[in-house]
């Protein structure tokens, strides 16, 4: 039995928003799993940046080199629970008229997935969830994502969606659209990433760039971070074959050229996965571009990953420092020490990477933690010729520091999901620190303005 289904990317809201290689990765791999098991497969992408009414524009959004920049904001009422933010809030991505013209050129599916990005961006999904509804009436409306995982009650609750699935996974997918079809598929042959389709990049209209992600979940079990939860399977690595066949494919039949690495760890196994990729990509000699915005584990770094990832191509790269202080580095995982930093730092640069290539995530705002501790870790960064890049932190439901904050009673074990945003939980934590946060992000800008000087690499990605 065929049937239709349609994909939805949904809008953001925010305070802010940048696109740094977004990209709805899992959402075309869902794709292309139901595309290989007969169903037709159509993509709404609220964030496609290349789509022609955003290019009939007076002023169009505006990219870097590598097809990132800004999305258009329409600036939205500020929702109560954030109303006392000092910041105009927006949503990202096309204008309503765009999306709606895009919907008339569908033909009515008979099932409707629809995908979510952060908590604190509910307020998109709410929003095309109930365009959907109004315009396809009893068509079942199903909810996955991050949003869905993280806060599956709160989504229950509020986005109109007639199924939220958190959790779900390509074959899970598949299993759910063929019980609202009633449609019977294989699903006993897909038992690991590499027996699944590659993901449907042809999907999407080219934006330029596409995601990769050579492995799943990560080995690691920083208290912060939600990787656990959004991939309970534990740590899995794709073969490094199939990998490369996904970027020849990309390369040579869709036409792109930059590539970002999804992984929260890339770098482990380096010799039996990373290397026999790049091996792979220098052999073929494809004029790529690489980039890691999630972030790599420096002390993984050694000369021969950094020679290797010169040769081919790597181009902007992002370390986790998080925190330079022996303190602080429990607060934060312990996955990395100022001598594995400055070490892999000093193979990168010794291989060829400009400093304007390089950043640093850099935490702020973790429960106990001081100004000083942040300056000292900027501090190291930009005496590495390194770019301090801060994230302030916000407690992630679900991870251990979540649950510290609300024992201390930081955040409502319901809060509104918005408060969650890290615009605004340093904030409700602890409303004082309002400046000393400016003088952190000034003080990070003032170092990293001077490392880079007139080179355009510098500018081609913004500071956090």
């Amino acid at each position: 039995m065929t049937c239709r289904v349609l994909l939805v990317n949904p809008w953001i809201t925010d305070f802010a928003a940048y696109n740094l290689w977004c990209y709805p990765l899992g959402l075309l791999s869902i794709g292309a799993l139901l595309r290989e098991e007969g169903c037709q497969v159509d993509l709404l992408d609220c964030l496609d940046r290349r789509h022609p009414a955003l290019q009939r524009l007076p002023r169009p959004p505006r990219n870097d080199l590598y097809g990132c920049g800004q999305f258009l904001k329409t600036i939205l009422p500020k929702p109560p629970a954030v109303a006392h933010i000092p910041r105009r809030y927006g949503r990202y991505g096309l204008p309503v008229e765009a999306v709606e013209s895009e919907l008339d050129c569908h033909p009515r599916p008979d099932v409707i997935l629809v995908t979510s990005g952060m908590t604190y961006w509910y307020p998109g999904v709410v929003d095309i969830i109930h365009r959907l509804q109004a315009r396809w009436a009893g068509v079942p409306i199903v909810l996955g994502g991050t949003y869905a995982t993280l806060c599956p009650d709160h989504a229950r609750a509020h986005s109109g969606a007639d199924l939220v699935a958190p959790g779900v996974s390509e074959v899970d997918a598949l299993r759910l659209v063929d019980q609202l079809t009633g449609r019977t598929s294989s699903y006993d042959k897909y038992t690991s990433p590499d027996s699944l389709p590659l993901p449907a990049h042809d999907l999407r209209s080219c934006q330029g760039y596409a995601a990769l992600h050579t492995s799943r979940g990560c080995p690691y079990h920083c208290p912060y971070c939600a990787s656990a939860k959004l991939s309970p399977g534990g740590f899995l690595q794709r073969r490094p074959e199939r990998v490369v066949a996904e970027i020849r494919w990309c390369y040579e039949e869709l036409g792109i050229r930059d590539f970002a690495f999804y992984d929260d760890a890339l770098l482990v196994k380096a010799d039996e996965h990373l290397h026999p990729i790049l091996e792979g990509i220098l052999i073929h000699g494809w004029a790529c571009r690489f980039h890691t915005p999630n972030g790599l584990h420096a002390a993984l770094i050694d000369r021969g990953v950094a020679q290797r990832m010169f040769q081919a191509g790597f181009t902007v790269i992002r370390l986790g420092l998080e925190t330079a202080s022996t303190r602080g580095n429990g607060r934060a995982g312990a996955k990395v020490s100022e001598e594995g930093f400055r070490r892999g730092v000093a193979y990168l640069r010794e291989s060829g990477f400009h400093p304007s290539q390089i950043g640093a995530y850099i935490l702020a705002g973790l429960p106990g933690q001081s100004t000083d501790e942040v300056r000292e870790a900027i501090d190291l960064a930009h005496s590495l010729q390194v770019r301090a890049l801060l994230a302030f932190y916000s407690p992630i439901p679900g991870t251990p520091t979540w649950q510290q904050a609300v024992d201390e009673g930081l955040i409502a074990p319901d809060a509104d999901p918005l408060l969650h945003n890290d615009a605004v939980f340093p904030l409700l934590a602890e409303p004082q620190r309002r400046e000393s946060f400016e003088k952190l992000k000034q003080y990070a800008r003032r170092g990293n303005t001077t490392l880079c000087g007139p080179n355009p690499l510098c500018h081609s990605v913004p500071s956090a």
